[in-house]
């Protein structure tokens, strides 16, 4: 699918910033297109502190929370966690438990099965809890929208806490939406309308991190509370996807630091399978290698080896790491079966005209709904929702674009859902099977999604000739980092290039190698899976069957979209360019 180039243009004196900030003149243009505010602004963002990390008692009910857990303490109360069954429910879990242990809490935790429970607390793990003597509950990660569990638990005589981070459920009325909020003890929601908490983007391992600062505070014994948790903070924001703006900035950037140097034995072990190396840790290692193990205990087993590992010690650790590792090489290749099966559904019916695309994939396993959407969403360029078969009705995950609020979307059609929740850009839902073609049809009636929206957009943030490329100026770009959600990777252009040299590379012939005249020197490109995307350029563009792309596109010109990175081999370092989309002039 063809994309549409956008040049990002905020008018200032990129000149004077350049010099103030003592960046060149192209990364001060993408430093502004990510924080364009004051100098003072700008200089924080590329140089972020704890001490600017906000206040936990800020939160709306966090004291009450403090109190009841405090109480919990003084008088021996038995108290459980509830996660859920990600990166983020693991890592709330482990950052809670381990604090509350550290106080001689009488705490355990329980993490729903994603096909026997479903998403969150529900009414059977409270009578569970019940039975089993727990005075007190607290929800992380999950809880906003359990209804009915929270009044069982109430109804039960047990208090409970609801920490979460997801968007609130609301009633219209009128014009006007107003949030309802579960009748739980404390509900510690920065999206909770009244939340006086400046920054609303935090995960649910971070407001379960807030939580423990705040209760150590009280306590006299926050020394080392950051030392300590921020790392499995900044694993849960990046693995979950959050915006690394902001707070998030902060703690993913001051998190992956320490997290160079951290001890936990499961977390070594489990990056030691993985082939990787904690010294060397980045946004992009735990999003595509460490955080979709932890996804896959959930997914396939039970999210409580993800627990178990970060507790664990020698043997046991790297026994926990290998299992986790190998089941997601297990959900990698049942992705990959399901991805398959949906384009062979969207093909067969017509599905790629819809502008929501609504897919019943039966024999797909139900945990994979949301990866396969995903992968959909950004093959299309549309909201996608993939539904498997249970036997509570048809389950599955949605994945959005941009231009499209996929809860509000949800919320538009409750009354065909059984249960739905999320955000903006991702969501879960639960639905009877006679109500699914009314939910399609409901969905792509209401969507006002235009042609404009549908088409993927790639903003560019500077014009670069490749020639002014040195490794100074690319080592200058680490300034932005961490780069993630709401501050990607600088996307820069040029005209006219000239292909001198292009090499296929890879066992399987997919990757290309590309040497470009600029100015007066040769500059050195990769376009990984170039081939895949330059034959279906020529057959959707020029309505050709490319035979021979080395021979096609010899001597052309092309305009280039790329990332500056630098390529060491042989204890030479080069730039190189990586190419993120080439069109022939």
């Amino acid at each position: 699918m063809q994309s549409k180039w956008m040049m990002k243009n905020i008018r200032t004196d990129y000149g004077a910033l350049s010099r103030a900030l003592n960046l060149p003149e192209e990364i001060a243009r993408c430093l502004v297109n990510r924080c364009p505010g004051t100098l003072e602004e700008m200089k924080a963002y590329l140089h972020p502190s704890l001490s600017d990390l906000h206040d936990p008692g800020l939160m709306k009910d966090m004291d009450k929370a403090v109190d009841l857990i405090l109480t919990a303490l003084e008088e021996e109360k038995r108290i459980r966690l509830v996660g859920d069954f990600d990166i983020d429910g693991s890592m709330s879990i482990y950052i809670a438990l381990s604090a509350l242990r550290e106080v001689d809490a009488l705490v355990d935790y329980e993490i729903p099965d994603r096909v026997k429970d479903g998403y969150g607390i529900n009414k059977d793990m409270v009578e569970k809890a019940k039975e089993e003597g727990i005075d007190l509950l607290i929800t992380f990660d999950n809880g906003i929208s359990a209804f009915e569990a929270v009044q069982h638990a109430k109804d039960l005589g047990m208090d409970i806490i609801v920490t979460d981070h997801h968007d609130i459920p609301y009633v219209m009325e009128g014009e006007k939406k107003r949030q309802v909020l579960p009748p739980a003890d404390a509900v510690v929601n920065p999206k909770q309308e009244g939340c006086p908490y400046p920054y609303k983007g935090l995960c649910g391992a971070v407001v379960a991190f807030k939580l423990i600062t705040k209760l150590y505070e009280v306590m006299g014994m926050d020394e080392d509370v950051i030392e300590r948790y921020l790392p499995y903070a900044a694993i849960a924001t990046v693995g979950d996807i959050m915006d690394l703006t902001g707070e998030n900035r902060i703690i993913v950037k001051h998190g992956l630091s320490l997290l160079k140097n951290i001890q936990n034995e499961g977390l070594l072990a489990l990056a030691e399978a993985a082939d990787l190396s904690l010294k060397e840790v980045s946004t992009y290692s735990i999003g595509f290698v460490l955080g979709p193990c932890f996804n896959a205990a959930g997914r396939l087993a039970t999210a409580r080896k993800s627990v178990e590992l970060l507790f664990s010690e020698g043997e046991e650790a790297r026994r926990l790491a290998t299992e986790l590792y190998q089941l997601n090489q297990k959900r990698k290749a049942m992705t990959e079966e399901g991805i398959v099966l949906a384009e062979d559904m969207i093909r067969s019916h017509g599905y790629q005209e819809d502008h929501v695309m609504v897919l019943h994939l039966e024999d797909v396993h139900e945990s994979l709904a949301g990866i396969i959407a995903g992968r959909v969403k950004e093959r299309y360029y549309r909201p996608a929702i993939v539904l498997t078969t249970t036997e509570n009705g048809l389950k599955g995950s949605a994945r959005s674009i941009e231009e499209y609020n996929i809860f509000e979307g949800l919320s538009s059609v409750k009354e065909h859902l059984k249960k739905f929740g999320g955000h903006p850009m991702a969501a879960g839902l639960t639905i009877e099977e006679e109500h699914l073609n009314l939910l399609r049809t409901s969905l792509n009636q209401n969507s006002e999604l235009s042609e404009e929206d549908l088409l993927p957009k790639v903003r560019i943030d500077a014009r670069l000739s490749p020639g002014k490329i040195t490794e100074s100026f690319v080592r200058a770009l680490d300034a932005l980092e961490p780069f993630g959600k709401e501050n990607p990777k600088p996307v820069f252009a040029e005209k006219g290039l000239i292909i001198s040299q292009i090499y296929v590379l890879g066992q399987k012939k997919d990757h290309l190698k590309f040497l470009f005249q600029s100015e007066n020197s040769l500059v050195e490109g990769i376009y990984f899976y170039g081939v895949k995307k330059l034959e279906d350029y020529y057959r959707e563009v020029h309505g050709m069957e490319p035979e021979r792309l080395d021979v096609l596109l010899k001597d052309q010109k092309v305009d280039l979209l790329f990332y500056p990175d630098l390529n060491t081999y042989n204890g030479i370092t080069r730039v190189q360019l990586k190419i993120l989309d080439l069109r022939i002039s």
